[in-house]
């Protein structure tokens, strides 16, 4: 431990001992112990302001999970009815009516993806997995797939924004949605997350969207709450990551081999 040569007294770190110097023995220190008190000073205040900014930011941290749990509250027993024709056995709290679907609305077995448009596993899954539910078991009616927005300020901040502009599209036009979602995945790292740039992206890859309107409901985030409720339900059922995929209510792995045994063995049933 570092003692003071003028008073014998012994402190926890040098930078201690230095603010020693300055408040104790400002008259017997030369100048170049002077300039080591000052920056010991600075190094304090430092110290001091990224302390009380931690502070804030966990009292923040807290204040925002009281509010979602506060919201949760609010939201999730209004989502407590289940419709009798859109509904996965084992997921809790969800009702899928008017949400984004593809396939055969009528079929026994259910698919629901949380995803992020800005998180690289999801595009992986969309880019390799999809296509080869597409072809089995999509496009023959055997399943109705759903997708549900989880986006994680880990992969971007702006991560919200892409589901909020890919509901407004659903909002005019659900089969163009699909196509819009795609190309969200396919130009993940391209896209500049503002209403310009994911209105700018809709002109690429949709026909006959009101662009105009589009970009409205974006800069109004007018299609928060549904992404809000897609939350909600993921978090009431625990979902931590995306892709996280459901079959019938039961969670299982994002890899094919597995949606396809799971899938296989709902068939079955």
């Amino acid at each position: 431990m570092p003692e003071c040569e003028f008073c014998g007294e012994e402190f926890e770190s040098e930078t201690e001992l230095h603010i020693h110097w300055g408040e104790e023995h400002e008259d017997e220190i030369n100048s170049h112990q002077k300039d080591t008190v000052k920056k010991a000073e600075r190094k304090k205040e430092q110290q001091e302001q990224e302390e009380r900014k931690r502070k804030k930011d966990l009292a923040f941290k807290g204040l925002v999970s009281v509010l979602a749990l506060a919201i949760a509250g609010l939201v999730i027993p209004q989502m407590l009815s289940i419709s009798d024709t859109d509904q996965s056995q084992g997921l809790e709290n969800i009702n899928l009516t008017d949400r984004p679907v593809k396939g055969n609305v009528d079929a026994n077995v259910t698919v629901i993806e949380f995803g992020d448009y800005y998180c690289p596993a999801c595009k992986a899954f969309a880019q390799t997995v999809m296509p080869q539910l597409q072809r089995e078991y999509i496009e023959p009616g055997k399943i109705k797939f759903y997708y549900m927005d989880f986006p994680l300020e880990i992969h971007n901040p702006q991560a919200a924004t892409a589901s909020v502009a890919a509901q407004c599209v659903y909002k005019q036009d659900s089969e163009q949605f699909w196509d819009y979602h795609d190309a969200l995945y396919e130009q993940q790292k391209n896209i500049n997350y503002n209403a310009e740039g994911l209105t700018s992206l809709a002109r690429d890859s949709t026909e006959e969207i009101n662009y105009d309107r589009l970009r409205g409901c974006i800069s109004s985030r007018e299609t928060m709450s549904k992404v809000q409720d897609d939350m909600n339900v993921a978090l009431s059922n625990n979902v931590d990551s995306t892709p996280t995929l459901f079959v019938n209510g039961e969670e299982v792995q994002n890899d094919y081999r597995s949606l396809k045994n799971a899938i296989d063995t709902s068939l079955s049933n």
